[in-house]
């Protein structure tokens, strides 16, 4: 009959439990992917400013993580340009706020819509434009892969 344990009551000597790694031709258990939470998003291009997106973008040429040419594409956005008021802010009617945070990929996703409807359309402007929104989509699940 077991006795209860009290402060006066030796325990019983307590054993380590052996630490035993997997060896080469085991499988080692990784948990199905179903079961794990989805990954963050790396960057938050969801809820960027443009002045956050030319910091982010520059960082990233200067890690080496983006070509020039991705870089000129992603890190000057046009509400930046001091003329922008004057400029495309006068035609859309839109003052230009470069710190207010939003989401980079409608916006791009309206322009590339906006672009193939277009009466005159501009296949330079669109291939731009198109390669702007997959570095973003890139940006947000890096785990995708490299567009």
């Amino acid at each position: 009959m077991n006795k209860p344990l009290t402060l006066t009551t030796p325990r019983p000597p307590s054993r380590p439990i052996p630490l035993r790694l997997p060896r080469e031709d085991e499988p080692f258990f990784e948990p199905p992917l179903a079961a794990l939470p989805p990954p963050p998003a790396a960057h938050p291009v969801r809820e960027i400013s443009p002045r956050g997106l030319a910091a982010l973008a520059f960082e990233l040429y200067v890690e080496g993580r983006i070509p020039l040419d991705d870089y000129l594409l992603i890190g000057f956005p046009s509400e930046l340009h001091p003329a922008y008021d004057r400029t495309i802010g006068a035609l859309t009617g839109r003052r230009a706020r470069p710190d207010r945070p939003r989401d980079m990929i409608r916006e791009w996703e309206n322009r590339v819509r906006e672009l193939r409807g277009s009466s005159a359309p501009m296949a330079e402007l669109t291939a731009r434009a198109e390669r702007v929104l997959s570095l973003l989509r890139w940006l947000e699940r890096p785990e995708l892969g490299k567009p």
